[in-house]
C-alpha cells in the first residue's frame, strides 16, 4: 500500500512539471506561426480644388450685382432688395480696405507719395511752384542751345499779334533762338528783325497762320 501511494505521488509530480517546461508560444510539441499584420495605407488626400481666376471671380460678382439690382427693381421684395443691399456693402467694404491698404503702402514706401516729390499744400504751393518753373525754365533753355523757332506772322491780323506777344516773352526769358517772318509784308512792332517772304506761309503746310515751325539751330560765331 505504501509503494502505491509513492507511485501515485510521483505520477502527480510529474503531471505539475511538464506544463513549466513547455513553452509559451504552444504546446511543447507544436509552435504555431504569428501571423503577420499588413501595414495600414495611408489614406491618399483629396487634391485641393483649383483656384479661380481672380478676373472670373470679379466677373461673376458683377453679374450677381447687376442681377440682384435688376431683380430687386423689376420684382421689389424685402428678400430681393436685402440680397442687392448685402453685395453693394460687399464692394463698399472692399473699397474700404482697398483704401486702407494703399495709406498703409504709402507709410511703408514714402517714395511712392507724389506729395513728398511735388508737394502742391497749402503752405508750400509757393516753393514746390518755384521748384517746378527753374526745372523747365532750365530744359527749355538746355534745348534753345542747340533748337530754335521760325514764327511765320500776319502783321495785319490782331490774332497773330497776341501770339507775337508771347513768343516775344518767351524768347527773351529762355534765350530762345526765333526767326520772325511777316507773310503779308507788314511788320510787328514787338519783332523788327521779321524778315518779309510772302510766299514762306503758304508753300510748305498750306493757309495756317499764325505758325511756328522748329528746327536745329545754327548760332554764328565772330
Amino acid at each position: 500500500m505504501g509503494k502505491l501511494h509513492a507511485a501515485i505521488l510521483a505520477g502527480c509530480l510529474c503531471c505539475t512539471l511538464m506544463p513549466a517546461w513547455a513553452k509559451d508560444a504552444g504546446w511543447q510539441w507544436y509552435n504555431e506561426q504569428l501571423k503577420k499584420t499588413d501595414p495600414e495605407t495611408p489614406a491618399t488626400p483629396a487634391p485641393p480644388p483649383a483656384k479661380q481666376d481672380i478676373l472670373e471671380k470679379l466677373a461673376q460678382l458683377q453679374t450677381a450685382t447687376k442681377r440682384s439690382l435688376y431683380e430687386a427693381i423689376l420684382y421689389p421684395s424685402s428678400d430681393n432688395f436685402v440680397k442687392y443691399f448685402r453685395l453693394q456693402n460687399y464692394w463698399t467694404q472692399q473699397a474700404g480696405l482697398f483704401s486702407m491698404s494703399a495709406k498703409k503702402a504709402m507709410l511703408e514706401n514714402p517714395e511712392l507719395d507724389y506729395n513728398l516729390q511735388y508737394s502742391h499744400y497749402n503752405g508750400t504751393v509757393k516753393n514746390q511752384l518755384a521748384a517746378d518753373y527753374a526745372e523747365q525754365r532750365k530744359a527749355i533753355s538746355s534745348l534753345a542751345q542747340h533748337y530754335g523757332v521760325m514764327f511765320f506772322y500776319r502783321g495785319r491780323e490782331a490774332i497773330d499779334g497776341q501770339l507775337v506777344q508771347v513768343i516775344k516773352n518767351f524768347r527773351e526769358t529762355y534765350g530762345l533762338s526765333v526767326i520772325p517772318v511777316s507773310v503779308d509784308g507788314v511788320v510787328n512792332p514787338l519783332l523788327p528783325d521779321s524778315r518779309m517772304d510772302p510766299g514762306a506761309g503758304t508753300t510748305a503746310r498750306g493757309e495756317v497762320l499764325p505758325r511756328n515751325d522748329a528746327g536745329q539751330s545754327q548760332k554764328r560765331t565772330g
